[in-house]
């Protein structure tokens, strides 16, 4: 059973960091807390390095859980100075992180046959979500779009679950030829779903929220977002609401929204 509980301060042991595919690495760490209370489509606030240069932390999906081990695991791509200082600590180093922060995903009622949408580092959240989902005695499908076929990750993974992926890649790599988007409305007119969920960026996510709104199928969406405080204190990281002059706080009221919560 998962604890609720409010998020912690921790200096957390690495315990694996491994590269899972160009730039592409999965850091897992030890920390009971996180580790209990945890549920799919929350996050992590991790300093990149050791000192406070940069100063600011940076958000990271939780893409594994795991109770009996009590680690988390983060899934990152390198593209900055601080991605870059983070892929430098070793197996049994400590890095400072705060978690479990956020709202996750809504899986309160059944749901038959779930698609999952997916752009680029959009994958992270997606693995956790997918076992749960199968765990429940859901049908599973995952659509996850990139702009070469070395960027793709976590597809053999997804598989291990009983997960259906496809693939979109604009380099002729996947099993689509093309963006994730159109994956996904072929996807759509081929077959039936009763709820969809996507991670990606937001010009991504406005296409899927339309394609999906289209067929009438439910979708809950993960924003990506800097959130440098991850407690609502900073107000970095304010989203516009689906109507009206007001305003979500995404770490806090996120990042998963049903999509029509959310203008984007």
């Amino acid at each position: 059973m998962r604890l609720v509980t409010t998020p912690l301060l921790v200096q957390a042991p690495i315990v694996e960091h491994c590269l899972v595919a160009k730039e592409v690495w999965r850091l897992t760490l030890c920390s009971p807390h996180i580790a209990l209370a945890a549920q799919p489509g929350q996050f992590i606030n991790v300093r990149p390095s050791s000192g406070h240069d940069p100063l600011l932390r940076r958000p990271f999906c939780i893409n594994r859980i795991s109770l009996e081990a009590q680690t988390i695991s983060i899934l990152y791509k390198i593209v900055g100075r601080g991605t870059k200082l983070l892929s430098l600590y070793k197996v049994g180093e400590q890095v400072d992180i705060i978690g479990p922060l956020g709202q996750g995903f809504k899986l309160t009622k059944p749901m038959e046959r779930v698609l999952l949408v997916a752009g680029g580092m959009g994958i992270a959240p997606m693995y956790p979500l997918a076992k749960e989902l199968c765990a429940k005695g859901s049908r599973v499908t995952c659509l996850l779009g990139v702009r070469c076929a070395d960027d793709l990750a976590e597809v053999g993974e997804l598989a291990e679950l009983g997960v259906k992926v496809a693939t979109a890649s604009e380099d002729s790599g996947g099993t689509y030829h093309g963006t994730v988007t159109g994956l996904l409305a072929k996807t759509l007119r081929d077959d039936d779903f009763s709820q969809g969920f996507a991670c990606g960026p937001n010009a991504m996510l406005s296409a899927v929220k339309d394609v999906c709104r289209e067929a009438r199928l439910p979708l809950q969406i993960s924003i990506e977002s800097m959130m440098a405080c991850g407690l609502g204190v900073c107000l970095g990281c304010t989203c516009p609401r689906g109507e009206g002059d007001m305003y979500w706080h995404v770490c806090t009221d996120g990042p998963v929204f049903n999509a029509e919560e959310v203008s984007l």
